[in-house]
C-alpha cells in the first residue's frame, strides 16, 4: 500500500502538469489506445449499497494497472476546469482474473458503502508496459476525459402548493405527488455547481452561442460527463423566469434519444434543446405545456413537411444536497420541459433526407447548420437563390426547377390550420437545400406561439405572396389545404392526436400528474416575478396559469386546443377555400358483401357535378383508429391516422364508377375509411367525399 501511495502522488502530480493549461474538448472522441481492449463498469447504474465492479481488459503486456476515481458528491459539483478535477482521486488496484496469451483482464470492486444515492462516481486507469511505460485511460485529450456511473435510487415523491406564501387557502393546500406520477415522463439530470446553474439561466446575460459552464447529464441511467450547458433562445433567453436550456454533448458520446412513446429515433442527438413549456405571459396560454409545439411539428410531419420531433421530459438538476428541501423551490425537480430535435445533419438522416445544405434564417440571411457533401460552404448557394426570387417577376418555370412547391403548399397550409405567423421578421424556419432533386424546402422551427389568433407575427414568409399570388400555383395549394382539413386538421383527427400526446403527461382519471407539479413548481416562482431573472415582466409573471381555460386547468388547455381546431378550421373554409367552382364532393357506397372480407372490398361512387367537366377522380383506403379506444393512463400510445394512406388508386381518367382494393392491403380485425374525390379540366379537386367506415373480417 505504501508503494501505491508514493506512486499516485506522483501521478497526480503529473496530472496537474498535464492539465494546466486550458481544456478545450475536440469535436470528435480519439479512439481508445491499442493496449486497451475494453473497459467498462457493471452495473450500469447501481442503487445505493449496491458493489461496482470495474472491468479493462489490456494486452499482455500491460501490468500494474491501478483503477482511479473520484467521488463527486451532491452539491459539491467539479466542474472540468476546477483544479479539484485534477487533484482529488483515490486509488485502488486492480487484479489480474483471466488472462490468455494476447489479453489481461482486470477487476476492481468498489464497495457498497462506496456508493450512496446521487453520488456521481468517475473514474479512469493508469497502467505501465513492460518497458516501464506509463499509461492513463482516458487521457485529458480524451473526450472526455474519465468514464462515469451515477448511482441512483429513483424518483421521489414530491409535494408543492400553488401559492404556497399566499393567502388564498386553496392555493396555499400542497398536494403529494407519488412517485408512480413523477415516474411517468422520462428524466434527464443535470450535475452541476449551484452558482454555476443560477448564472446560466437567471444571472448572467449571455447573448451568443458559447458554452461558459460544464456540468454533467444522466439519461436513462448513461452518465455524460462535462457537457456545455447554457441558455437558449432569443432576444426573449431570459424573460420567461423558467427559461429554457441547451446541452451539448462533446465528442462521439452521444444520446440516444427517445420519444415520448419509448421508440428511439433513428440518428442520435448531440445537442439537446429545451423548451421550457412556460409560454409567454402577455399572450394568455400559459399552461399548455408544450401542446402547442409537440402538436403543430406533428401536423407538419404527416404532411410531409420534415419537423422537429418532440418529446418531454423532466428536468432533474442536482445542485444542492437535498433533494427534496421543505422549499419547494428548490431541490432537484425543475418541471416539465419539451426536447426538441436539433435541425442538422442527424435531423436530416431521421428524416429520410440527402445530405444536403442546410440553413438557420434570421434577420434576412442564413447560418450553415448542415454542409452537404460537394456543396458550397460559402453560403453562394443560398444567396443566388435568395437574389433571384427577391429580383421577382420569374416566370412559373424558376419555381418549378428551383424550389419544392409541394413541400411548401403543405408547409404553409399547416401554417394557417395553427396560425404560425411568427415568420413574418424572416425567422422561425431553415432552407434546404435537396441534392438530389436541386430544389430548395422550408423546415419549420419555433412554433410556440401558435394555437391561437392573437399571436404574434403577420405569416407573411417570404413565398407567400411570390407563390400563392399565380393561379395555377394557389388553385394546387388549395387542392392540398382543402384535403388536409378533409383527413387531418380537424375535430376528430387532431383531436387524437391532441389526447395521445396529452395522455403522456396528464391523468385523465383526475390523478396527480406531472402537468400539475410543474405549475405548483413555477407559478408563483420567485423567478417569475422577476426576482432572480432578468427578465421582463410581461413575458414571466406570476398566475398566469391556465388563465384562458375556463376550466381553470390543464384539461381546459386542451378543450382550448380543440376547440381552436373548430373554428380556425371555419375560417379557413370561409376565408381560404371559398371557391365556388369547385366540383361536388361525390358520395360513395359499398357494393360488397355487407361483412367488408378482406378480398372482397368494391365500392362504387355516385356521378360527377361540377361547374367545369370531368378530368379525373381518385380512390383511397386508411386505418384509423376506432372510435371509442383511447391510450391508457399508464401506457399512451399513438394510433393510426387517416391522413396516412395505406392505398391510394392513380389519377383515373374514365368514368368508371366502381373500385376494388387490392386482395391483402387491408387486414382483419382493423378497422378502415374509404373515400374518393373528383377532379374538373381546371385542375380542381373537390373534397374528399364521406367516407365509408368498416373492420374487415
Amino acid at each position: 500500500m505504501a508503494r501505491l501511495t508514493l506512486w499516485f502522488g506522483w501521478l497526480l502530480a503529473s496530472l496537474t502538469l498535464a492539465a494546466a493549461a486550458e481544456y478545450r474538448p475536440p469535436k470528435h472522441s480519439l479512439p481508445r489506445p491499442d493496449w486497451l481492449v475494453s473497459f467498462q463498469h457493471s452495473p450500469q447504474q447501481p442503487h445505493s449499497g449496491q458493489p461496482v465492479q470495474i472491468n479493462a481488459q489490456v494486452r499482455a503486456n500491460i501490468t500494474n494497472v491501478v483503477l482511479l476515481y473520484q467521488v463527486v458528491e451532491p452539491g459539491a459539483y467539479i466542474e472540468l476546469q476546477d483544479a479539484a478535477f485534477t487533484n482529488n482521486w483515490d486509488a485502488a488496484p486492480m487484479k489480474v482474473r483471466d488472462r490468455d496469451e494476447q489479453t489481461l483482464a482486470f477487476q476492481a470492486e468498489l464497495p457498497g458503502p462506496l456508493q450512496k444515492h446521487r453520488r456521481l462516481i468517475r473514474y479512469r486507469i493508469s497502467a505501465e508496459d513492460s518497458a516501464g511505460k506509463t499509461f492513463i485511460e482516458p487521457g485529458f485529450d480524451q473526450t472526455p476525459p474519465n468514464e462515469a456511473y451515477f448511482v441512483y435510487d429513483g424518483i421521489p415523491a414530491w409535494t408543492g402548493a400553488v401559492d404556497p406564501k399566499g393567502n388564498n387557502a386553496k392555493l396555499t393546500a400542497s398536494i403529494t405527488f407519488p412517485p408512480e406520477a413523477m415516474q411517468r415522463v422520462q428524466a434527464y439530470h443535470l450535475l452541476g455547481k449551484r452558482r454555476s446553474i443560477e448564472n446560466a439561466t437567471w444571472r448572467e446575460h449571455s447573448p451568443g452561442k458559447d458554452y461558459k459552464y460544464t456540468g454533467t447529464l444522466v439519461v436513462d441511467g448513461e452518465v455524460f460527463d462535462h457537457i456545455g450547458y447554457r441558455a437558449r433562445g432569443g432576444v426573449w433567453r431570459y424573460a420567461m423566469g423558467k427559461n429554457m436550456w441547451k446541452f451539448l454533448l462533446p465528442g462521439d458520446h452521444d444520446l440516444q434519444a427517445k420519444d415520448d412513446f419509448g421508440h428511439p429515433y433513428s440518428a442520435k442527438w448531440n445537442k439537446i434543446n429545451l423548451r421550457a413549456c412556460i409560454q409567454q405571459g402577455d399572450y394568455g396560454a400559459r399552461g399548455e405545456q408544450g401542446l402547442f409545439e409537440s402538436v403543430g411539428f406533428r401536423l407538419f410531419n404527416l404532411t410531409g413537411v420534415a419537423a422537429p420531433n418532440t418529446h418531454w421530459i423532466q428536468l432533474r438538476i442536482i445542485d444542492e444536497q437535498s433533494e427534496t428541501p421543505k422549499d419547494q423551490y428548490r431541490g432537484d425537480f425543475w418541471g416539465l420541459y419539451l426536447a426538441i430535435e436539433n435541425e442538422d445533419g442527424r435531423f436530416l438522416k431521421t428524416h429520410h433526407l440527402p445530405s444536403g445544405n442546410l440553413f438557420k434564417m434570421e434577420g434576412g440571411s442564413g447560418e450553415l447548420q448542415h454542409h452537404g457533401p460537394g456543396a458550397v460552404t460559402n453560403r453562394s448557394d443560398l444567396f443566388e437563390f435568395m437574389g433571384a426570387y427577391q429580383r421577382g417577376n420569374l416566370p412559373g418555370s424558376w419555381w418549378q426547377t428551383n424550389f419544392d412547391l409541394t413541400n411548401y403548399y403543405s408547409y404553409r397550409a399547416i401554417c394557417e390550420c395553427i396560425h404560425h405567423y411568427d415568420v413574418s421578421d424572416g425567422k422561425n424556419y431553415d432552407y434546404y437545400k435537396n441534392p438530389q432533386t436541386e430544389k430548395w424546402e422550408i423546415i419549420p422551427w419555433d412554433i410556440d406561439l401558435t394555437w391561437a389568433d392573437n399571436m404574434y407575427g403577420s405569416g407573411e414568409d417570404p413565398f407567400k405572396r411570390r407563390v400563392l399570388s399565380r393561379q395555377a400555383f394557389r388553385l394546387a395549394y388549395q387542392n392540398r389545404l382543402r384535403e388536409i382539413r378533409d383527413l387531418l386538421f380537424n375535430s376528430e383527427q387532431t383531436g387524437q392526436i391532441i389526447d395521445e400526446y396529452a395522455a403522456v403527461i396528464w391523468d385523465r382519471s383526475g390523478a396527480p400528474s406531472i402537468v400539475e407539479a410543474d405549475r405548483r413548481k413555477w407559478d408563483y416562482h420567485p423567478a417569475m416575478s422577476g426576482g432572480m431573472s432578468m427578465g421582463m415582466g410581461m413575458k414571466a409573471g406570476q398566475g398566469l396559469f391556465y388563465e384562458s381555460a375556463k376550466s381553470g386547468n390543464f384539461q381546459g388547455m386542451i378543450q382550448l386546443m380543440k376547440d381552436y381546431v373548430e373554428s380556425r378550421g371555419a375560417w379557413i373554409d370561409s376565408a381560404l377555400l371559398n371557391d365556388p367552382t369547385i366540383p361536388s364532393a361525390p358520395r360513395i357506397v359499398s357494393s360488397g358483401p355487407p361483412n367488408f372480407p378482406q378480398d372482397q372490398l368494391r365500392f362504387r361512387t355516385s356521378e360527377y357535378k361540377g361547374a367545369n367537366s370531368f378530368a379525373a377522380m381518385k380512390w383511397r383506403l386508411a386505418e384509423i383508429t376506432p372510435a371509442g379506444k383511447t391510450s391508457g393512463a399508464s401506457h399512451p400510445e399513438q394510433g393510426p391516422l387517416e391522413i396516412n394512406a395505406l392505398w391510394e388508386s392513380p389519377e383515373m381518367s374514365n368514368t368508371d364508377s366502381t373500385i376494388e382494393i387490392p386482395a391483402g392491403v387491408a387486414k382483419s380485425g382493423h378497422t378502415y375509411r374509404v373515400r374518393a374525390r373528383m377532379k374538373d379540366s381546371t385542375g380542381r379537386w373537390s373534397h374528399w367525399s364521406g367516407a365509408v367506415e368498416f373492420a374487415v373480417h
